[in-house]
């Protein structure tokens, strides 16, 4: 049951003319709620009765009553440990250093430019308070078409509006004209993606090859689209959790970058993602805060003279890309390196080379054969490393069979990447193939290549040990030669024969029939003299 209350100020006519009423007790815990002048004449707010709250522990948050909605998601948002982590900020892209790897010119072949840059134009604020009172009181109203997709909350009592028209006005979103975008459909997008009709196909093109069946794992992603990735989990479609998995509504993200195409506006990804974000159950996260920020400025919720919580908005750089990668610089390269995957992209006005000057070459091969620090501290016989690798054998460094060529005379040679391609039928006939069975031909050849370099690496840790001991068995062999030949000595000395050290090799074959008178010394037993 919900009582109404007119707002402080105005009187009440049925008031009028009666004695003095008895006072009520005050309720521990009051919900106000509040009607806004479109559904009333004057605004007015409302007092919640706390017995008529509902519980939401599952469904939509807009399935519930309206008037609850913003209790609601406060008392989610107020029970988390880390409430400050929940609400995720965008950071400025370092065009300096990440354009020499194409980023910038991924992100404007699609005509989202506007995704590297914060135009909220603040750098040390997160007006916490005031982006979770507009999550909590945002409303979707009904639209005929995507781009009438509007979204309002409410900010100190002025509405702040999040719409392509303002996305628009904020940082010039989708740069491209309008016929040169499409728009998917939202199970395409990002709730049903594994019944995409090219769901294989993508998966193709920014995982490593054999690598994208079952889970789908970020440390097998080609290291293009696994640095597109770092941003788009900030930028372009914010989430938390593990990061370890790429999530599937990132896959069409990552292809559309890599590709070139399909284009769609990334305003519809933006509304439709914070929607999701604020409606749906468990899905603890506030994205898009700096975007919020600077929607609430331009609509005047905000001012420049209001200061919310502390947080250093820090720009994304190479050097602060996280675990898994390695970042290095040259004079004249920056370097990544993340998995055994290696990338260099040459230095913003770097010299040019003089006259019979060699370039630097791509990679320090004596520093750690498989690309990546973490394998240099593994000890022996560690994890399995890769595809039908290992860990280190004895007696020899590690190396990581399952992406680095090898000695040829195998059937498989090269890195795998290389095996996988050079295994496939023409592509006159691969074309037509599904992408189901490409992906199962793929498969089976990385299986034999990998039972292969299997047995190649235990041949060569077998080696490694035969070498590593051989020496040892020559000393043994000699020393018994020498106790052999003492023994021999002393046996024909006691004996009365004549006493020969390392006496030479007799042809017995030429010698005529032994008559007993000649006494020959005994022959010596060890092969090798």
């Amino acid at each position: 049951m919900a009582r109404m209350k007119e707002q402080a100020g105005s009187s009440s006519s049925s008031s009028k003319g009666k004695g003095k009423q008895k006072e009520q007790q005050p309720r521990k815990r009051q919900y106000i709620g509040r009607i806004s002048e479109s559904e009333s004449g004057s605004e007015e707010e409302m007092e919640l009765d706390p017995s008529d709250k509902p519980i939401w522990d599952s469904g939509p948050l807009d399935d519930k009553p309206e008037e609850w909605q913003p209790t609601l998601y406060h008392d989610r948002v107020n029970k988390l440990k880390n409430k400050a982590a929940a609400f995720i900020c965008e950071r400025e892209v370092n065009e300096a250093q990440l354009g020499q790897f194409g980023v910038f010119d991924k992100f404007r072949a699609l005509g989202w430019e506007s995704a590297l840059k914060c135009f909220d134009k603040d750098k040390s604020n997160l007006f916490l308070t005031e982006i979770q009172e507009w999550m909590a009181t945002l409303k979707c109203h009904n639209f005929n078409k995507p781009s009438q997709m509007k979204l309002i909350g409410e900010v100190h009592g002025v509405p702040v509006e999040m719409s392509f028209d303002t996305l628009k006005k904020l940082g010039k979103y989708d740069s491209l004209p309008a016929r040169d975008y499409m728009v998917p459909t939202l199970d395409d997008l990002l709730l049903k993606l594994e019944k995409h009709v090219r769901w294989n196909d993508m998966l193709a093109v920014i995982f490593l090859p054999g690598t994208y069946s079952g889970i789908l794992y970020r440390k097998n992603l080609k290291i293009e689209a696994k640095l597109l990735l770092a941003i788009c989990l900030l930028n372009v479609i914010p989430r938390r959790g593990d990061k370890e998995q790429v999530r599937y509504p990132e896959v069409p993200v990552l292809y559309s970058l890599l590709h070139g195409s399909p284009r769609f506006p990334i305003r519809y990804l933006i509304i439709h993602h914070l929607w999701i974000s604020r409606n749906k159950y468990g899905r603890d996260i506030v994205p898009y805060c700096r975007i919020i920020t600077g929607l609430m400025k331009q609509q005047k919720a905000i001012t420049s003279e209001d200061r919310g919580l502390t947080k250093r908005h820090q720009p994304f750089t190479l050097d602060k890309l996280g675990i898994g990668w390695t970042y290095t610089q040259s004079e004249r390269y920056h370097k990544l390196k993340s998995k055994g995957q290696r990338w260099r992209a040459l230095k913003l006005g770097a010299r040019d080379l003089l006259p019979g000057e060699p370039d630097e070459p791509e990679s320090d091969e004596g520093v750690v054969p498989s690309g990546d620090e973490e394998y240099a501290d593994e000890p022996h016989g560690g994890e399995n490393v890769g595809q039908g690798g290992y860990g280190r054998g004895y007696g020899g460094m590690f190396y990581d069979y399952a992406q680095q060529s090898y000695e040829s005379g195998w059937a498989y040679n090269g890195t795998m990447q290389e095996v996988i391609e050079n295994q496939r039928p023409p592509a006159s006939i691969f074309d037509t193939w599904s992408g189901s069975e490409r992906t199962l031909s793929d498969q089976n050849t990385t299986n034999s290549a990998s039972i292969e370099r299997s047995l190649k690496h235990s041949f060569d840790r077998q080696e490694s040990w035969n070498r590593t001991f051989a020496y040892s068995r020559e000393v043994v062999t000699n020393n018994r030669y020498f106790d052999d030949q003492a023994r021999r000595m002393h046996a024909d000395w006691h004996a009365g024969r004549p006493v020969v050290e390392d006496p030479q090799h007799v042809d017995y074959a030429s010698l005529p029939p032994y008559d007993g008178s000649v006494s020959y010394p005994t022959p010596p037993l060890h092969h090798s003299q």
